[in-house]
């Protein structure tokens, strides 16, 4: 390295350090400093954002009622919270799936899936407290800035399009490039806020243990892994000892207080709600995929996950390497097939590679072989067909590495 090589390098590493010590802010949790690249309006921005993908993609609960509850139980328990001052927006998402999952800028949602195996309204409190602590310790945004800051991929694929959507762990991390995984300090992080601010509102702190002990049965009875939920490190086991260690020693500061655990009246809301999967909204059998409403059905390899909502189904094969991906077009294309299939082929990232007019099952179709540019440089592969079936224009596309697709 010659002596102006090594004076520019010597001024972008100070241009770093600057832009290091410029972007560390004081995390509202803990009081300690922290390196974000995101600023707080900016947090609220992708909240406020996301919200509307998040709805179209899984859709909110038609219950009134339930949704007055967790959202008044949740704007309660947020304003107790280190940042109170967050519009916070709390909705239940009609989907069987277990989950539970927070967005940047006060976003919480909850899946009817998850309710379902909830038995008490603390309970609820200690995973609303749960998620309440990844926003109030800033641990999505922390994981953004991280990767922007060493230019780490954030997921296979940009949200080009519903079609080329985000595959990789779809099922448990909802949609988008926001829900990333967290680590092992941040869950604990937000385990011990979640029995904090449950605490602060008069709930059994010990529920929340009790929470994660009926997955593990569940797990040790089934054979089956656990929900994605609660199988994120630490272990299961860890965190009912943890979680049940720190409630103990929140009853012992305060012996007598009378705390609310609340079975009978929560498990009357919950009365009526739909259980697994609305075979309305399509079903699997076998490995067929049906749909009885929209009146369509497709085969998929054996083994392969599935994944329904609203706007998609997705099935992925178990190494996540390959997908199926069915999607309607969006509302205000009105095009015909061969003309969305050019449409897409002109989106940033999409390379239109060969394409054929085709009819499938007496309907007009257009099959079309894309390149799509993913996170890191990686390719994908993508085979299209866009199918007009009665009102709906369909996308099904079969997704994988370009350097797999042949496979």
């Amino acid at each position: 390295m010659n002596y102006s090589q090594l004076r520019f390098a010597n001024l972008l590493l100070l241009s770093s350090l600057a832009l290091f010590v410029t972007t560390c802010a004081r995390n509202p949790v803990t009081g300690s400093r922290q390196v974000v690249l995101i600023s707080e309006a900016q947090e609220i921005g992708m909240g406020g954002d996301t919200h509307p993908m998040v709805l179209a993609q899984f859709g909110r609960l038609d219950h009134p009622e339930l949704q007055q509850f967790f959202g008044d139980l949740g704007q309660r328990m947020a304003r107790d919270s280190h940042r109170p001052d967050l519009p916070w927006t709390f909705t239940i998402v009609d989907d069987p799936i277990v989950n539970a999952f927070a967005v940047p800028g006060g976003y919480i949602y909850f899946t009817r899936g998850i309710l379902a195996y909830m038995n008490t309204e603390a309970e609820l409190a200690g995973v609303l407290g749960h998620e309440i602590g990844h926003v109030t310790a800033r641990h999505s945004v922390s994981q953004i800035s991280r990767a922007q800051l060493f230019g780490i991929g954030l997921g296979v694929g940009s949200i080009l399009s519903p079609t080329f959507g985000q595959l990789s762990e779809l099922a448990q991390t909802g949609v988008g490039l926001l829900f990333l995984k967290y680590s092992r300090s941040d869950e604990q992080q937000a385990d011990e806020l979640g029995i904090e601010y449950m605490h602060q509102q008069g709930y059994d702190p010990r529920q929340l243990s009790e929470f994660f002990a009926v997955f593990q049965r569940l797990g040790e009875e089934s054979g089956r892994t656990l929900p994605g939920w609660l199988s994120s490190h630490p272990s299961p086991p860890d965190r009912i000892r943890d979680t049940r260690a720190l409630a103990e020693e929140y009853l012992s500061r305060n012996p007598g207080r009378q705390l609310n655990v609340g079975r009978e009246s929560f498990l009357r809301k919950l009365d009526g709600i739909m259980f697994g999967e609305n075979p309305r909204e399509g079903f699997v059998d076998g490995n067929r995929f049906l749909h009885p409403d929209l009146r369509f059905q497709f085969g998929f390899p054996s083994n392969w996950r599935v994944q329904n909502s609203k706007r998609s189904v997705i099935v992925m094969q178990p190494n996540g390497t390959a997908a199926l991906q069915l999607t309607l077009a969006p509302e205000d294309a009105g095009l015909s097939p061969d003309a969305r299939a050019q449409q897409l082929g002109q989106q940033q990232g999409v390379r239109l590679l060969d394409g054929r007019r085709a009819t499938l099952h007496g309907n007009p179709a257009y099959l079309a072989l894309y390149e799509v540019q993913a996170a890191q440089g990686q390719a994908l592969r993508a085979l299209v067909g866009f199918i007009r079936h009665r009102n709906h224009l369909y996308e099904f596309a079969g997704l994988s590495p370009a350097q797999a697709y042949r496979q």
